[in-house]
Parts: C-alpha cells; structure tokens; sequence
C-alpha cells in the first residue's frame, strides 16, 4: 500500500482536482484506492458521491479532519493506493496527513506569490522528515500557454532543492467541467486530438507511479 497525499498550506492549488483526478486514474488501473478527504470544505467527498450517483466506476473515500490521520492510514486494508486531499491551512490536520504519506506531491501555482506562501508547506515537510522518510516533489499547476511565468516559477523553486515533476498541468476548462460532473478529465474528455487536458493528468499519473 503506497500513501500520496496531495498538499499545499496556500489555497486555491488545485489540490482537491488532482487528487479526485488520480483516484480516478488508478481506479481506472485496476487498483484499490482509498481517497481520504482531511480539508472540511469536503470537495473530494462531494466528488466521490456525484460519481456514485452517476453509476461511474467507484472508490472509496472518508472523511478524517482530525490529527490522527498517520495513525488512521494502517487501520485500512487491501488498498493498493491511500490518496489523502489535504487541507490549505498549516494545521495540526494537514500535518498529520504530510507525516501519514510516502508520497507528498506539492501542487504550485506559477506566481510568485504562491511559490512564497509555498515555504511554509517545505517547512512542515522538512519537520515531518525525522519522524519518517518522505519522498516530495512539486507539481506546477493552472499554467497559463504562452506566458513566461513558468520559466521563472520553476528558477525559484529549485531554491526548495525538491524534485519538480516534468508534467505541467493547464489551466483547462476540461478540469473544472469533469470535476463538476464527479468524472475525472480522462472519461470527461473525448478520445482525439484535442484531449490535452486528458494527456497531461495521464502524464502526472505516469509520473507519480515512479516517484513511489
């Protein structure tokens, strides 16, 4: 059983899409997956009962806003994947989900702003990492074609000195429409050249499974 907790202490990240998204991937694979919803706005349980209500291929998911989530995680069994959505706020929650993950994949937005607010995310990590051996990365996400700003996102966030994944994630109206629809962007989308959206999550999918 391999955990990945998908988080960032600054909101708006697109952490809860990413992380329904890869549920949804790996169900498509074949493995058993556990989705753990820690942040109480509950936007990944919402999106697990839209699929269940649309008869969509299924996962299981709960709900755990307490700090008890790194003890939580070996109570479940037979799961091939544990992929907790953690809350955007440094709490006692979003620490107990960080110290619960093998995996802890760091969504960022390419703006300066976000990549200061994302500090305090590295911080906790490097907290965490006494207690346990956590492997961590960045993920750029809502990038915006034909701008600039993603050459330097990604020169101030070597300054972190955390592996930053090759996959980068748009800023596609087919992320939205497919989480709105409890679907993730790869059943969403059409098959055909104009599935973008669908090739990049498969992509960060592909890339996720060898950094565990």
């Amino acid at each position: 059983m391999k955990v990945i907790t998908v988080g960032n202490v600054k909101g708006g990240v697109g952490k809860s899409t990413i992380a329904c998204n890869l549920a949804v991937e790996a169900t498509k694979a074949g493995k058993k997956v556990l989705l753990i919803d820690s942040d109480t706005q509950q936007s990944s349980i919402d999106f697990r009962a839209t699929r269940a209500e649309k008869n969509l291929p299924e996962f299981q998911a709960v709900s755990i806003t307490k700090n008890t989530i790194h003890k939580d995680v070996g109570s479940f069994k037979d799961f091939d994947f544990i992929i907790i959505d953690a809350g955007g706020r440094d709490t006692a929650v979003f620490r107990s989900a960080v110290l619960a993950s093998d995996l802890f994949l760091i969504p960022v937005l390419p703006s300066q702003y976000d990549i200061w607010a994302t500090a305090g995310t590295v911080e906790t990590l490097e907290e965490a990492k006494p207690f346990k051996d956590i492997n961590a990365c960045f993920v750029i996400n809502q990038v915006i074609p034909h701008t600039t700003v993603v050459k330097e996102a990604l020169q101030a966030l070597k300054d972190f000195k955390l592996p930053i994944l090759n996959t980068r994630l748009h800023a596609r109206v087919a992320f939205k429409q497919s989480i709105s629809e409890g679907r993730g962007v790869t059943e969403y989308e059409p098959t055909g050249k104009n599935e973008k959206a669908s090739k990049e999550l498969r992509s960060l999918f592909q890339e996720v499974l060898k950094c565990l």
